[in-house]
């Protein structure tokens, strides 16, 4: 009997939280290049395979073979400093270096700024781990004899859920946090959550209790483990752990002459059988620069937002081919985000809905009284619910007015019905194609132009 409990308690929760590793492995295979392209889901791997070492070495340890119980502490420990630490990082990418969450950004910001809030603490946690293995902790007692080695792993601990509960209030505040639907919100609350809890666990109910206070019954830390990693594996996709970061770039191939109208801020619904009356204003908008004697809307703005006023900088989201777009509508550097469920960079797959969304909104925060251009709404409709992407545009209208953005949407009416259409209408100015798109114009002559 006492043989099956041991296997109950010790032995069979690792095997089943290798089982859900596993699953996430499958997830990370399935997601492929999109989820390698975000520092942050490299954090969420990382956090997984110390999980999983942790769950060997204990099976190991319990089935007698190949690990010494002796060093049972010291491998907790320094598992409870990695995973702090990595749930600390991933929460910093989150909110005050958001802006270099995309790999190939965090390697050059890295490059530029070796020491931060992520290295910096990481090297503190390093330390701790040191301190953890030089010390002497080969037996039951032994967190008795070194009470300092746990107070020292605790504060090291808490000091990290303080700043993990902390930093996204703050950034909040400032606004320079993404703003999720209430999907994504609840799944970032829920994977932040459990891989707290996990260490958390791990320090109280494994080191605290089961090694330091010498508990003799059959501890169920293992399993509270596993259905917290469970959680997390469940929220991975929804957490806005896949979004992209596109940074902004002055379109570089200039028309000849200046533009004579500047439409406003908000959303606009073109209405066309083909994007090429959308795709014309685009282009307008980010290549030919506004009028230099044009009225600025605020004396008070820096250079720089002086400069992005009269030159936006545009995004592209589109179910054409990039290269073929750049060809016909003389783009050299804008960026171009593809619908497509075939994995790259800077690809988005049209059921990743959420993921869409919160690129879009980190683009226009990041980069105000910018001009974003989307189209294919009626292929990310063949995969998501209408009313999921209604709720997709609406947040998109919020920001647009927030950063004085201006969001184009191109429409084939004919692919929705009357009732979807005069929802899709609803605070959103309507062109109907080119005719549309000029009548915009003349009303949107800046003070001086010609008409």
């Amino acid at each position: 009997m006492t043989e099956i409990a041991d296997f109950v308690f010790e032995i069979l929760p690792g095997l089943i939280g290798l089982v859900v590793v596993s699953y996430v492995f499958i997830t990370v295979y399935t997601l492929k290049a999109r989820f390698f392209e975000v520092v942050r889901s490299w954090l969420v791997l990382l956090f997984a395979v110390s999980l999983m070492v942790l769950w060997i070495l204990e099976i190991a340890a319990d089935a007698h073979f190949g690990w010494s119980v002796d060093t049972h502490a010291s491998v907790d420990l320094t598992f409870i400093v990695v995973s702090i630490w990595l749930s600390l990082s991933a929460v910093l990418l989150t909110t005050v270096y958001s802006k270099y969450s995309s790999v190939e950004h965090f390697k050059a910001w890295l490059r530029r700024h070796p020491l931060n809030l992520i290295t910096g603490w990481g090297m503190l946690g390093a330390a701790l781990v040191v301190l953890v293995w030089t010390s002497d902790l080969e037996d039951a007692d032994s967190l008795e004899r070194n009470p300092w080695v746990l107070v020292a792993v605790s504060a090291y601990f808490v000091a990290s859920v303080v700043l993990d509960i902390l930093l996204p209030v703050l950034e909040s505040r400032k606004g320079t946090t993404a703003r999720l639907d209430v999907a994504g919100r609840r799944s970032l609350l829920l994977l932040a959550v459990t891989w707290t809890g996990i260490p958390a666990t791990e320090l109280v109910l494994d080191v605290i209790l089961n090694i330091g206070k010498g508990y003799e019954e059959y501890n169920p830390y293992s399993w509270i483990m596993v259905a917290l990693f469970l959680v997390a594996a469940r929220t991975v996709r929804g957490a806005g752990f896949l979004a992209i970061t596109v940074d902004g770039e002055a379109e570089t191939n200039r028309r000849d002459g200046f533009r004579n109208f500047d439409i406003p801020r908000g959303v606009y619904l073109i209405y066309d059988d083909k994007p090429d009356s959308a795709f014309s204003l685009f282009s307008d908008l980010v290549s030919l620069p506004l009028r230099p004697d044009a009225e600025i809307p605020s004396k008070e703005d820096s250079a720089s937002a002086t400069l992005e006023f009269l030159i936006p900088r545009g995004l592209v989201v589109t179910r054409e081919f990039p290269d073929n777009v750049r060809k016909q509508r003389n783009l050299q550097v804008t960026p171009i985000i593809w619908l497509t469920e075939s994995p790259g960079e800077r690809r988005v797959a049209p059921t990743s809905l959420a993921v869409l969304t919160d690129t879009v909104i980190r683009f226009m925060e990041t980069n105000p009284n910018s001009i974003v251009l989307m189209e294919g709404i009626e292929y990310i409709m063949t995969f998501n619910e209408f009313r999921k992407v209604l709720r997709s545009l609406d947040s998109l209208n919020e920001i647009a007015w927030i950063t004085k953005a201006r969001l184009l949407v191109a429409v084939h009416p004919k692919a929705f019905d009357d009732k979807d259409l005069a929802m899709l209408e609803r605070d959103r100015t309507i062109l109907r194609g080119a005719s549309g798109i000029d009548e915009l114009k003349n009303e949107s002559m800046v003070s001086g132009a010609p008409r």
